[in-house]
Parts: C-alpha cells; sequence; structure tokens
C-alpha cells in the first residue's frame, strides 16, 4: 500500500486495500492448504515451510505458519462445537482415547475421540477418567456407547454400553499364551475360540447365510458357555489371569448389547481408524508447545476425519470456511449441522 505526503499542501494521502483483500501475508487458499499439509498428511511446521520453499519458491518464518495455524484454528471454532453437539445427539457413538504429549511436560495428556456415523470430534484432556469422559460424552447421553475396557466408562448404564469384543479377545489371548500353560492356559484357549465364533456367527448373520432366529440361538448358546468358562477362569492359579475374567463377568452384559440394538458393531474400529491420523501426528510431530497447538490439531483433525466420512474435499471445506470468515460473510454450514 503506497502513502505519501504532499509537498505543497501537506496533505497525507494512503491507499487501501480491496476489501476482498486478506490480513497478513497467506490468503484463504494459502491458509488452507497450510492445515490441509497439516491435518490431512501430517507434516510439521518445518516439512511445511520446506514444501512451502520447494513448491512455490517462498520463504515464511516457523512462526509465521505456525500462527497461520492458529489463525485456522479460531476460524474452526463454530464448526468444532457443531460436530460435538451433533454427535452427542447420535443414537450410536464410538468412543476412544490416545496419548498427548505437552512438550516440555512430564504429564501425559489424552486425545479423546468421539465417532458417529457421519461426524468426528476430537479434544485434548488433561486427565483419563471418568469426569472427562462425561465431558466429552454428556453426562445424561441416551446414546449407545462403543469403547474398550478403559474404567472411564464405567457409570454409563450396562444395557446402554458395548465393550469392544475385539479388544477382550485379545486380553484372552495373553491367557490362552501364558508360559506357565496348564489349566490357565487351557481356559485361555477355550474362551478366544468361543469369541471367535461369536465373531464368525455375526459375520454369517450380516451376509444372510442364517436368519434371525438361528442367530439368537446360538448366541445364546456361545453366552451362556463364556459365562461358564469365565466362571471357572475366576478359579485359575495365575492371579493376574483369574481377575481379568472376574472383571469380564463384573461387566458381562456389555459384551452382549449388540443383540438388543441391531446395528451396533462388535468392535470398535470405527473409533481406532479415526484416531489413526492423531497418533501418526503424535510420531511423525511430537507434541504441541501451547494450548494454541493443542486447539489446531483437535479441530483440523475432526473436520478432516469428518470430510473422510462425508467423501468430501477438506481442503475445499476448510477454504469455504476461511473464506466465508476472512469476507465477513455468514459463517459456512458446511456439513449443515446447524440448517
Amino acid at each position: 500500500v503506497i502513502s505519501g505526503r504532499c509537498q505543497q499542501c501537506n496533505t497525507v494521502s494512503k491507499g487501501a486495500l480491496p476489501e476482498e483483500a486478506p490480513d497478513g501475508q497467506m490468503g484463504p487458499r494459502l491458509l488452507s492448504y497450510v492445515a490441509v499439509l497439516s491435518g490431512l498428511y501430517h507434516l510439521s511446521v518445518r516439512k511445511i515451510q520446506r514444501l512451502l520453499q520447494d513448491q512455490y519458491g517462498t520463504h515464511f518464518s516457523i512462526g509465521l505458519i505456525s500462527e497461520a495455524q492458529g489463525r485456522v484454528s479460531s476460524m474452526l471454532t463454530p464448526t468444532h462445537q457443531a460436530l460435538h453437539q451433533h454427535i452427542k445427539k447420535a443414537s450410536l457413538v464410538h468412543v476412544d482415547e490416545t496419548t498427548h504429549n505437552r512438550n516440555g511436560e512430564e504429564h501425559t495428556r489424552w486425545v479423546w475421540l468421539l465417532s458417529s456415523e457421519d461426524a468426528v470430534f476430537q479434544q485434548v484432556k488433561y486427565f483419563r477418567n471418568k469426569d472427562a469422559a462425561k465431558s466429552i460424552l454428556g453426562e445424561h447421553t441416551q446414546a449407545i456407547v462403543v469403547s474398550d475396557q478403559c474404567p472411564s466408562y464405567n457409570w454409563i448404564e450396562p444395557e446402554r454400553h458395548q465393550f469392544c469384543l475385539a479388544h477382550v479377545q485379545r486380553n484372552l489371548q495373553q491367557m490362552a499364551d501364558y508360559s506357565g500353560k496348564g489349566l490357565t492356559a487351557s481356559i485361555g484357549n477355550r474362551l478366544v475360540l468361543l469369541f471367535k465364533s461369536v465373531f464368525r456367527t455375526q459375520h454369517r448373520y450380516e451376509a444372510g447365510d442364517v436368519d434371525e432366529i438361528m442367530w439368537r440361538r446360538r448366541m445364546q448358546r456361545l453366552r451362556r458357555n463364556i459365562k461358564r468358562w469365565l466362571e471357572c477362569g475366576e478359579n485359575v492359579p495365575a492371579s493376574r489371569y483369574s481377575g481379568r475374567c472376574r472383571h469380564i463377568l463384573k461387566y458381562e452384559q456389555g459384551l452382549w448389547v449388540f443383540l438388543n440394538h441391531p446395528g451396533t458393531p462388535l468392535t470398535n474400529n470405527e473409533a481406532e481408524r479415526c484416531l489413526r491420523g492423531s497418533v501418526i501426528m503424535r510420531k511423525i510431530c511430537y507434541g504441541t508447545s501451547s494450548d494454541r497447538g493443542e486447539k489446531f490439531r483437535s479441530r483440523i483433525l475432526s473436520v478432516v476425519e469428518t470430510c473422510k466420512k462425508r467423501k468430501l474435499s477438506p481442503i475445499t471445506v476448510i477454504s469455504t470456511i476461511i473464506a466465508g470468515v476472512v469476507g465477513k460473510c455468514d459463517y459456512p454450514d458446511v456439513f449443515g449441522l446447524t440448517s
């Protein structure tokens, strides 16, 4: 922008930017590109800096790229909040969590994830406990919740809390592989075979090879056998595995929620697939150094994973949001969550 002072009348004249001109060095499209390079392709800030220099011949400082991510994070706030409210109203919710490191801190934080049929929400929290689970799920949630065996979710009503059977089978496989062999390994092997039969029966039912009457009859028989062998497992010599059987028996109802709620999956694989981006970023980019970094990572991954579910282009969706905010237009409802 050119400015100057008239030598005759001493009047200062200064040019003005067009209304559509962006603030700062990056426009909406470049801001979106930087965000997607991090959220979708999991590049660190330094790698983004190098890519922009190699691809466009432009040099941006590390601080400027980090500031750009912070701006994008602020622009994504309404969409992030809308995704949370949308998922809390869903009838079926997958939930999972993974560790998150804050650079310079010894305390481990946690990335919490909620996933419904058409949306994903992520948020970094300080703890992995019951209060954190209630705050993200909603204390009075009426959804069917699918989770692993983390005790943070044990406050959910048993008839609405489906345990991931893949996690249960994996734990029982350790019992079957017990180095001491004997009764402990024998019961473990029997339980693993029974859970494999549960999966096989469910797959045949979903494929239409067995009808509902036969499916329910077989599942009830498997349920009785699993409960009987778990009761036997309570008395094995290895205290670690006897305690594991006792714990599964305590929440035995959570293994079979899918019988009363059609469409409920037997595993929590959906949440683990959606959480994979956070795990990759943790391994490639390590932790974050500020609240701004945590918010950016949570919000950009929520939007990117939701775009994957809806088969939308992340850069197009993010560009639409940023262009609307920069242009001071009505905030774009890109996912149709508030309309």
